[in-house]
C-alpha cells in the first residue's frame, strides 16, 4: 500500500472543506490534502438555493454570518473568483405572535454590526409592495442580505487553496480512518493509499455521519429532505424581488436570473423526513410542488401565475439544534465541521477560519461553545424547525 504524510486531511469537496482548506494554508500548513469523493460540490453545496440572510438568535452566529457576508462582497479581492452575491436585499416576515422574539434577535443583529430595520407591515410598500402583509405582524428588512452562488465560492475557494499548495483529489473516496490508541493516525482511501495525518477533518456534509462512524463516532446527524422548486415569473410581475422569508406563511422566494424564482417550505420540518443523501438532486412530484406553491402563492399573491419549471430534492443535515457541530471529537486529532443544518454556504467562510484557527491554535477567536461536539448529551433528536434558527420563541 502506497503511504504518504499530510500535516491536515480533509474530507469533503463543498463549500465548508474548501473554505477550510484556503484558510488552513493562508495560516501556513504546508501539507494539506483535500478529498472528494466525487467532484467539488456535488453534494448539498450544489443543490443550496444559496440566501444570505443575517437573522440569527446568538451574537456568535450573527458575527459569523457578517463576517461572512464581507468575504462575498469582496470574493475576488479575498479569495479570488466570483461569489455571485447579488444584494438585493432580504425581508423577512413574522406573525404577530412572535414579535417579541424578534425584537431579541434585532437587538443581538445590531450588537454584531449588522444592518437591520424593524419595519411595520404598511411600511412594506416602499421595498416590496407585492407581498400579501395580511398575516404579518412586523417584517426585517436586511438591506445588504441576499443570494450567491454556492458552487462558485466552492471553485474559488479550491483554486485559491491549490495556489497555495493544498493538494486537492477528486473521485477520491475514504473508506477507513487509521487510529492510534486514542487519536487520529490517518486515512485509507479507495485507491489503496494510506495518508498518514495527525490532524483529520469529516467535512463531508450529508455523509458526516458515515465518515465519523468510520472512526467510531457517533454524529446525531438527521438527513431531512428540502424540496426546491423553481417557477418562471409572468411578464405581469415586473422587476425581479427581493429575498423574501415568510415565517408567519411558512415559504420563501429567491430571485434569479431569466425571469426565475427559487422557491420552497420552510415548515416542512426536514428532520421528520429523513432522506438517503444519495438521492440528492431527485426529481419531485407535481402534487409536492403544487402544494409549496400554494403557500408562495400566498406570501407573493402575483407568483399564482408564474409557470413552474422544475423541482428537485435539497437536504440538510440536521443537529438537534439545528446548529452545526465545529469542535475536535473524542477521537484527538478528529474534528467535525458538519451539521449545518441548512445554513452551510452563508456561514462557510466564517466556519473555515474558526476551524482552521482550532486546528493549528486550539482556540478560536468566535466562541464556540454554541457548536460544541458534547452539547447533545441529553437529547439527540431535532427539536423544533427550520424556523427556530431563525428566532429562539
Amino acid at each position: 500500500m502506497n503511504a504518504r504524510t499530510a500535516d491536515v486531511v480533509i474530507i469533503g469537496g463543498g463549500v465548508t472543506g474548501t473554505s477550510l482548506a484556503f484558510h488552513l494554508a493562508r495560516r501556513g500548513v504546508s501539507r494539506v490534502v483535500l478529498l472528494e469523493r466525487k467532484f467539488l460540490a456535488a453534494g448539498g453545496t450544489g443543490r443550496s438555493v444559496g440566501i444570505i440572510r443575517q437573522l440569527y438568535p446568538m451574537p456568535e452566529t450573527c458575527r459569523m454570518v457578517l463576517e461572512s457576508l464581507r468575504v462575498f462582497q469582496h470574493f475576488p479581492e479575498l479569495v479570488g473568483g466570483e461569489s455571485g452575491y447579488v444584494g438585493c436585499g432580504a425581508l423577512i416576515g413574522v406573525s404577530p405572535a412572535t414579535l417579541p422574539a424578534l425584537a431579541r434577535s434585532l437587538q443581538i443583529q445590531r450588537e454584531a454590526g449588522i444592518r437591520a430595520e424593524l419595519l411595520e407591515p404598511e411600511e412594506l410598500s416602499r421595498i416590496e409592495p407585492r407581498i400579501n402583509r395580511s398575516a404579518l405582524g412586523a417584517v426585517l428588512y436586511e438591506p445588504e442580505s441576499g443570494y450567491g452562488d454556492p458552487t462558485g465560492v466552492t471553485l474559488g475557494y479550491a483554486r485559491a487553496a491549490r495556489d497555495l499548495g493544498v493538494a486537492i483529489e477528486q473521485g477520491t473516496a475514504v473508506t477507513e480512518i487509521r487510529l492510534d490508541g486514542d487519536r487520529v493516525a490517518g486515512v485509507v482511501t479507495d485507491r489503496g493509499e494510506r495518508i498518514e495525518s495527525r490532524a483529520v477533518v469529516n467535512a463531508a456534509g450529508l455523509w458526516a455521519g458515515a465518515v465519523a462512524a468510520l472512526a467510531g463516532v457517533a454524529l446525531p446527524l438527521i438527513i431531512g429532505r428540502h424540496p426546491v422548486f423553481i417557477v418562471k415569473r409572468g411578464p405581469a410581475f415586473g422587476r425581479a424581488h427581493p429575498v423574501y422569508l415568510d415565517l408567519a406563511g411558512g415559504s420563501y422566494v429567491r430571485p434569479e436570473t431569466g425571469n426565475l424564482t427559487l422557491t420552497g417550505s420552510l415548515t416542512e420540518d426536514e428532520s421528520r423526513h429523513p432522506m438517503d443523501p444519495d438521492l440528492l438532486g431527485s426529481e419531485t412530484g407535481f402534487e409536492e410542488a403544487a402544494s409549496a406553491l400554494e403557500k408562495t402563492s400566498r406570501a407573493l399573491p402575483l407568483l399564482a401565475d408564474c409557470q413552474y419549471q422544475q423541482g428537485y430534492a435539497g437536504a440538510f443535515d440536521i443537529t438537534p439544534d439545528w446548529m452545526p457541530i465545529l469542535d475536535e471529537s473524542p477521537v484527538r486529532g478528529f474534528y467535525i465541521a458538519a451539521g449545518m443544518s441548512g445554513h452551510g454556504f452563508k456561514l462557510a467562510p466564517a466556519v473555515g477560519e474558526l476551524m482552521a484557527e482550532l486546528i493549528t491554535d486550539g482556540r478560536t477567536t468566535i466562541n464556540r461553545q454554541p457548536f460544541a461536539f458534547d452539547r447533545f448529551a441529553a437529547e439527540r433528536r431535532p427539536t423544533g424547525d427550520f424556523v427556530g434558527s431563525f428566532l429562539r420563541c
